[in-house]
């Protein structure tokens, strides 16, 4: 019984050396010290969208050959969504052949790369639009209201 009860402390005593520490923590970190830009919802704005073709033109609109190249709310009709870079790249690219007429834009939106097309002023001309596209096999096209550029003429003084 003497030699069971001397292993038992020699094993306790074992595992106590070799046990190891945790390390402290330190909690003396602040998030509010943070500087960290606001979030687009909080300050109002809306949720922002990585463009591949529209510079920040702070919303007032911009000169190009003789009309004013303004943005606003209207419709565009979305034709495809993937994760993939490579299979929206080239659907954007056979997307431009088909719909040369109409403007084409490669959109990244974090994870889904997205492919729209048109700048409609009213929600008639985005359904043609939505028409053309499932004509052209774009099945799962939908119509949706996001900001769009339009060409406003500038009348000569």
């Amino acid at each position: 019984m003497k030699n069971i009860f001397i292993l038992i402390i020699l094993f306790t005593v074992t595992l106590m050396l070799f046990a190891q520490d945790k390390p402290e923590q330190n909690e003396e970190f602040d998030p509010l010290t943070l500087n960290e830009p606001p979030l687009p919802f909080m300050d109002g704005s809306m949720i922002y969208e990585i463009i591949t073709d529209i510079g920040d033109n702070s919303g007032e609109g911009y000169f190009q050959n003789n009309s004013l190249l303004v943005e606003k709310t209207g419709w565009k009709v979305q034709i495809f969504s993937s994760t993939d870079f490579y299979i929206t790249d080239s659907i954007y690219n056979a997307s431009i052949e088909i719909f040369n007429d109409i403007d084409v834009e490669k959109i990244f939106n974090s994870p889904y790369y997205k492919i729209r097309i048109g700048n409609c002023e009213n929600r008639s001309n985005a359904e043609l639009l939505l028409e053309k596209a499932r004509d052209n096999k774009f099945n799962n096209a939908w119509i949706i209201t996001t900001r769009i550029k339009v060409k406003e003429s500038i009348l000569p003084y």
